[in-house]
């Protein structure tokens, strides 16, 4: 029995991660810019945060949020 030892997403050439990645139509983003947590759903800006946590939790309730 062969064991695989776990590959880190970075070695395998993985881009950054979803709060870096540009917005996608339909998607919510998450990203920070000067200190400044911004929430954007459908690449509109729908409010900015002091907190990491409170942003997180905004982007949560955009994407289940019925349409």
């Amino acid at each position: 029995m062969t064991v695989k030892q776990p590959v880190s997403l970075k070695s395998r050439g993985a881009k950054d991660s979803s709060m870096n990645r540009p917005a996608r139509r339909g998607g919510v983003q998450v990203r920070e810019r000067s200190g400044i947590w911004e929430v954007q759903v459908n690449g509109k800006l729908r409010c900015d945060y002091h907190q990491k946590e409170h942003a997180l939790a905004a982007a949560a309730l955009h994407r289940l949020s019925p349409r």
